[in-house]
Order: C-alpha cells, then sequence, then structure tokens
C-alpha cells in the first residue's frame, strides 16, 4: 500500500472545502494516514487596518471549530474523537503562508484543499490561496472545486497523468502510480506535442510529416515511462495529442471523477507571481480534482 502518513485539510466551511473533506475522508478510510484540519482566522496587520474588537480567545477559537466539525464529520463516519484526527484553529495575517508553516512543522506529505476558483478582476486582486499554497508548500496540494450540483462525492475512477519528460514529471508518474492503487483506478498517460504556428512559405507538408514523426518518438518514450510503473496490476494506457499543452490535458480528463496528477516547475525569477501558464489554466478550469506540485520527489 502507498504510504500517506499525514494529510492536511484546511478548512473554512465553504462549499468547496466540504467537498475536499469528502476527499480526505476517503483517503482515511482507503490509507492509514492521519488527518489534521486547519482553520486559519485571517486578521490582516499593518498601519491602515482599523482597530477591531478584541478577538476570541485562541483556545476558544478551537473549540468552536472542533463544534463546527461535529456535523459534518459524522456525515463521513468520523468523530472529533477519532485519534486520526487533529484540530488546529489560529490566527495570521495570512492564510497560505500559516498553511506552509503548519505543513513544514508536521512533516505533512499531502494538501488538500478548496479552490473558489476566481477569476478576471476579483480574482487578481485577492489572488488565490490554493496558488500560493502550491508555489511554497512542502507537499503536493490536492485543490478541489466545488461541484455545480451541490455534490460532495470524492469518487475517482480514473488518474491522468501529463508527462513532459522532464523530471518533475517523473516524480508526478510515481505519485499518479500510487494513486491509481489507492483508488483502484486505470492510470491514463498523456502527453502533448505542441504545434507550432509556422508560416506557410515553409511549405504546407514539413510541418506535419515533422509533428508525424515527433508524435512517433513521444508514443515510444510514454510507454517506456509507462513500462517502469509499479501498477502493473492496474489498466494503463497511452495517448499523445497535438496542440496546445493546458486544452489538451483538459479535454483529456473531461470528467469529474477524472484526478490529474502534474508537476508545476514552480517559481521563476525572484518570486514570481503565478505558477506557470499550463499549470494555472489547469488549476482553474478543471473539471475534476488536481493534484500539483514543484518536486514530487519530497514525498517519495
Amino acid at each position: 500500500m502507498p504510504e500517506l502518513h499525514d494529510l492536511l485539510l484546511p478548512f473554512d466551511f465553504s462549499p468547496s472545502s466540504k467537498r475536499a473533506l469528502a476527499y480526505g475522508a476517503d483517503l482515511l478510510r482507503r490509507t492509514d494516514a492521519r488527518l489534521h484540519l486547519m482553520y486559519v482566522q485571517e486578521v490582516p496587520q499593518g498601519p491602515f487596518q482599523g482597530a477591531s474588537r478584541s478577538p476570541m480567545p485562541t483556545y476558544k477559537l478551537q473549540e468552536e471549530f472542533e463544534e463546527r466539525c461535529q456535523e459534518l464529520l459524522a456525515s463521513h463516519d468520523l468523530s472529533t474523537s477519532d485519534d486520526r484526527l487533529t484540530f488546529n484553529a489560529e490566527r495570521a495575517d495570512a492564510v497560505a503562508p500559516a498553511l506552509v508553516r503548519y505543513a513544514e512543522s508536521k512533516h505533512i506529505d499531502m494538501i488538500a484543499m478548496g479552490t473558489h476558483g476566481r477569476r478576471g478582476v476579483e480574482r487578481a486582486f485577492y489572488g488565490s490561496v490554493a496558488e500560493e499554497t502550491l508555489r511554497t508548500a512542502p507537499a503536493p496540494v490536492l485543490t478541489v472545486k466545488s461541484s455545480d450540483n451541490g455534490a460532495t462525492s470524492p469518487s475517482v475512477e480514473r488518474i491522468v497523468a501529463p508527462v513532459d519528460f522532464s523530471d518533475p514529471s517523473r516524480g508526478a508518474l510515481r505519485q499518479a502510480g500510487r494513486l491509481a492503487t489507492i483508488y483502484e483506478a486505470p492510470l491514463k498517460l498523456m502527453h502533448v506535442v505542441e504545434t507550432p504556428d509556422t508560416p506557410s512559405v515553409y511549405g504546407p507538408e514539413s510541418p506535419t510529416v515533422t509533428s508525424h514523426k515527433t508524435k512517433e518518438k513521444a508514443e515510444a518514450a510514454l510507454e517506456d515511462w509507462g513500462s517502469n510503473l509499479t501498477t502493473t496490476d492496474r489498466t494503463v494506457s497511452y495517448v499523445v495529442h497535438r496542440g496546445k499543452p493546458a486544452p489538451s490535458i483538459l479535454r483529456g480528463a473531461p470528467n469529474e471523477t477524472d484526478l490529474i496528477v502534474m508537476a508545476t516547475r514552480g517559481l521563476r525569477g525572484v518570486r514570481r507571481a503565478v505558477l506557470g501558464s499550463v499549470t494555472e489554466e489547469v488549476l482553474r478550469e478543471a473539471t475534476g480534482p488536481v493534484l500539483a506540485a514543484r518536486d514530487f520527489s519530497t514525498s517519495d
């Protein structure tokens, strides 16, 4: 059985975090993991923040958090007295750094969290706690959106692993193999050959011929990578697409029951404000859950 010792689940009682809880509870049933439920009350600091009432004592915040969790946990056949559950409520000036600090201090193996999927001006102003966490987290981050129909089902029926033949994607593939075993689900390996925008002056045939040969080589390499997986008892399929990476990945995982496992190259420059266009688009647009990390080797 693949090892998953400690799972951190940031919880704010939003629809997306309730759905993330369903995934966390399901992983508890499938593994011997411990679940850390964490609530962070954001209290911005700075000279422009107005004075506020004295905050609730931390121990009261902790008690209230556990009490509010009782009914939700019961719906997943869990109890606040379960020794596999840990509760932590704290105040911080920003949520993501507090989550990362906790994950580092408790040697967390995976973080599962809801994402609200803000877009446009609102998202640009507020940012995304999930994306900020993923940029700096010491462990893979599973992001889950609330369902359009309000469902909280944690069903995973297929694992989809995009592979770009880099070292980070090799680590992601190993993680995908472990999850295929945990969920007893088939594994789909996919690679996207980017189709260049070639000027017509080069002739109509040369790009097509080159792309076809590249696709054949990619198919052979993909099967070679898949042959090294330990999930021989699971169905493994291979597919190579031509086109843009993010849209191709999304078309290859169109269902809410598809779990995408992918690597992100992380920061560029001193501190990059976004994860990268491919990862960012997949996180925002994926129908099902996405497990991503800068480096999956830390979870090996």
